[in-house]
């Protein structure tokens, strides 16, 4: 019924449109939101044109609900890709939620900023229902501007983990600013602007602080307890679908 009324408001045109935004998905799409249909779901650092509607990856519209957390109101990463009913404007680390409260977690190109990505994943946990899912989307290392960067290992995020490393950490400061490859980030202008960029990170929250390629991505989460369902890397995404263990047995 839906699909019959879509036709009628978009006419020959809009289906034109359609059928070409569907060309542009990735391959995966169709098996991961069968998998989310319906869920209740809470992002982290949306939204996300990747997941919105003429993305490649478009997720927001098979779910139930989903409500967002950021750590500002305004960020350099705004986007209008969907209109969230919640918002929690807070640390992703440290969520104003009772555990238990989602289905699904949303993280796309979000947990590469955070200083303390243990600390957060164990967080995203414990406001997952038993069973729930975690959809997270990073950046591979290799097709970024990260590329000459060293893979990040888990025995260093261990580590932040144990230090308590904060988000105005700039441990990773002088790596990033003597090897990321700003021709692949225009975005981030002169090497005069990246760097003072970088500097005032608690503000902007663009830097990478850690990299990440599918092995690193898995063991990560196991270490923290998820078990790894589905992962895929799509046009230089590490796309990665991971259960939390039943309250029961955690």
């Amino acid at each position: 019924m839906f699909k019959d009324k879509l036709k009628q408001i978009v006419g020959r045109r809009g289906r034109l449109l359609v059928r070409r935004i569907r060309a542009g998905r990735w391959p995966i799409t169709k098996v991961y939101r069968d998998y989310l249909s319906g869920m209740r779901a809470l992002e982290i650092g949306g939204p996300s044109d990747v997941l919105g509607f003429g993305g490649p990856f478009p997720i927001y519209s098979c779910l139930g609900v989903v409500h967002n957390c950021n750590y500002a109101s305004q960020t350099i990463w705004q986007s209008e890709a969907v209109s969230y009913p919640k918002t929690f404007v807070c640390e992703g680390t440290t969520l104003p939620v009772e555990s238990g409260s989602y289905e699904c977690i949303i993280a796309s190109h979000c947990l590469e900023h955070m200083a303390n990505p243990i600390k957060a994943l164990l967080e995203w946990k414990r406001v997952l229902r038993g069973n729930g899912v975690l959809l997270l989307i990073l950046p591979h290392r290799d097709f970024t501007f990260d590329w000459r960067r060293p893979v990040t290992t888990v025995e260093h995020m261990r580590e932040d983990f144990q230090l308590g490393t904060p988000e105005t950490d700039l441990t990773h400061l002088a790596e990033v600013l003597s090897l990321h490859d700003l021709s692949r980030d225009l975005a981030a202008g002169t090497p005069e602007h990246f760097r003072e960029r970088c500097l005032k990170n608690v503000e902007f929250r663009a830097i990478h602080h850690h990299v990440f390629v599918p092995t690193n991505t898995s063991e990560l989460l196991n270490e923290v307890g998820f078990s790894v369902v589905r992962q895929d890397v799509q046009k230089g995404n590490i796309v990665t679908l991971a259960k939390s263990p039943n309250p029961a047995h955690a």
